[in-house]
């Protein structure tokens, strides 16, 4: 019975060593299994291109079956602005996605990467099925670690609930100059000790989830006026200004082991040393930024990811888009973020001819493989998406609710002007001031004042030119509470105001500044800057209902003012 024991026991034993060897031996096939990919793979898993489903699935009247036949690629990108001109009209614009990824997932020989920004969530694109969170800024207000957590948790589960495993956020700049107009209230903060706990958490939050993100754009934007989408931006600090900021940021970062950085569109004069026809490079295109100060010098093993190719910072080197994608990857880059298809063509045949060495591409491929190593990509998964469970959902709302009541920042108050009584100051004139009406956007602040006991009107600016000769009919109201929204890249050029937003501006001015409550649901430095004698300035960073809300429970004394400014209002450059 001992002999017959032992048997049994030595018998399972090899078995159990046997199936440990297997898995090592699988892991390790995994690994390596990039060795295995013939040319046009290898260059398909450094390109994320544009999610052009309708296309794709007409490829050569064949299908996508053909189309990854020809172009194997690894990821692609799925902007809502494509889907919709082309989603049907009998079905939500998130569930054509969705077939669309299915259809992807399915005809493609390798885990495919789908990628997107939601730097704040999906609720921004899909408001009807997601949860629309405070933009980063008000997570800067806030300034809990926890709660930075939680936030990126959220988001990470919502994409994955869309499908998503790879997310390019979160934005890691510093917004250093007021005027710069990208940046703005995308960033936590301006000062790198504050800013770092807080994208550690939320990056940890992501990464719970499985959702590789990307901290982006390296080597530090929000410091000058330029933007990356018009022309090519820079970095201005000189060497030791940006160790202490910038550097130090990507620095922590990469030691907190950031899977991917964005490389952006702009130069860095304090480092840059080498020209072509006789300018900088953008970091996108530079092997001295790429090459060597981020992979070499800061040790940075991970995937180094460009920015659009199709933006105006990285055009005009080059002849084409074509040959910046082509030269954005002999410089260092390992992804592409929605290179043409033909940039699979080209890159195969400069390769064979040896104008490119083979080792840049293993490089980039090792890289990829890595990470998708590390966050399971690296077999095709058993669902592609995660559900999320109605606790999720709720759970998402109490953490945008929260995000919100702690940011909603009072920057001037008077005594005595709040909190707000319509036993005291019942007519409210609610003002739209931003680029285009958007008064329609704040009806939910119309509604919980009108709740209250408020009587409400909203009106879409004041400009001067049209209000002034009729300034006495405003004595109708008790108070006039502004609302500023000309969020970043809405519209497209520098951040402070012109036309009817200025004569706003100059009107409200000129009524009496006992009335005047100005509210900032974007740029946090237009109040500061504007307006020197009006008694209550708040800045709540983003104009989503969950701000509205907070505004109007601190405004009316249902919750304290918490939020503190995670930037300087106080610039040299605004005096």
């Amino acid at each position: 019975m001992r002999i017959k024991f032992k048997i049994i026991f030595l018998s399972s034993l090899f078995s159990f060593i046997l199936f440990i060897k297997a898995q090592s031996n699988s892991s390790l096939s995994e690994r390596d299994g990039w060795k295995n990919l013939n040319l046009r793979e290898k260059i398909g898993q450094t390109m994320v291109i544009l999610g052009k489903y309708y296309d794709h699935k007409t490829f050569k009247g064949e299908g996508l079956k053909a189309f990854f036949e020809k172009y194997p690629i690894g990821g692609l990108f799925l902007p809502d602005w494509y889907y919709f001109y082309f989603a049907p009209k009998d079905s939500s614009m998130e569930y054509y996605i969705k077939e669309s990824i299915k259809d992807y997932a399915a005809n493609s020989r390798y885990p495919l990467i789908f990628m997107e920004d939601f730097e704040r969530g999906l609720g921004l694109q899909y408001p009807e099925s997601y949860t629309q969170m405070p933009v980063e800024m008000a997570l800067g207000a806030a300034g809990l670690e926890q709660l930075a957590y939680r936030y990126g948790q959220s988001i990470a589960k919502e994409a994955r609930d869309f499908g998503m495993n790879w997310l390019l956020h979160p934005v890691v700049d510093l917004n250093m100059n007021p005027l710069h107009s990208l940046v703005l209230e995308r960033s936590i903060s301006d000062d790198p000790d504050f800013a770092l706990p807080l994208l550690k958490k939320q990056i940890a939050g992501l990464h719970s989830q499985d959702i590789i993100t990307t901290i982006k754009h390296f080597p530090g934007d929000g410091a000058t006026i330029r933007d990356q989408h018009l022309m090519t931006s820079q970095n201005p600090l000189s060497w030791e200004e940006w160790q202490k900021t910038y550097g130090k940021v990507f620095k922590e970062l990469i030691a907190y082991e950031a899977p991917s950085i964005m490389v952006g569109h702009l130069i860095f004069p304090a480092y840059q040393k080498e020209k072509f026809n006789g300018n900088l490079l953008p970091a996108s295109l530079s092997s001295e930024l790429i090459i060597k100060l981020l992979k070499t010098e800061m040790n940075f093993n991970g995937v180094v990811i460009s920015d659009a190719l199709n933006m105006g910072g990285v055009a005009g080197y080059y002849a084409n888009e074509l040959e910046t994608s082509i030269a954005s990857f002999a410089a260092g880059v390992d992804l592409m973020l929605w290179p043409d298809l033909a940039f699979m063509d080209t890159l195969e045949a400069r390769i064979l001819r040896k104008e490119i060495p083979m080792e840049r591409l293993d490089d980039a491929v090792q890289r990829i493989w890595a990470v998708k190593e590390r966050f399971g990509l690296l077999r095709k998964p058993q669902k592609l998406f995660n559900p999320l469970a109605e606790q999720d959902r709720i759970s998402a709302d109490q953490i945008a609710t929260e995000t919100a009541e702690k940011a909603v920042t009072l920057i001037r108050g008077e005594k005595d002007s709040l909190p707000l009584d319509p036993k005291k100051s019942k007519k409210i004139l609610l003002v739209n001031v931003s680029h285009t009406d958007k008064s329609q956007l704040f009806m939910p602040t119309k509604k919980l004042l009108e709740d209250k006991g408020f009587e409400v009107t909203l009106q879409y600016s004041l400009g001067y030119r049209d209000w002034n000769w009729r300034m006495d009919s405003l004595a109708y109201f008790d108070k006039i509470i502004a609302c500023f929204e000309n969020k970043y890249f809405d519209p497209v050029g520098l951040p402070f105001l012109k036309g009817t937003e200025a004569e706003s501006v100059w009107m409200f001015n000129m009524l009496p500044k006992e009335k005047m409550i100005c509210v900032s649901y974007s740029n946090p430095y237009y109040l500061n800057f504007y307006f020197q004698h009006i008694p209550v300035l708040i800045n709540a960073y983003s104009s989503d209902r969950y701000m509205q809300e907070a505004v109007v429970k601190a405004l009316t004394g249902e919750i304290p003012f918490r939020g503190k400014s995670p930037v300087k209002l106080d610039h040299d450059i605004l005096k």
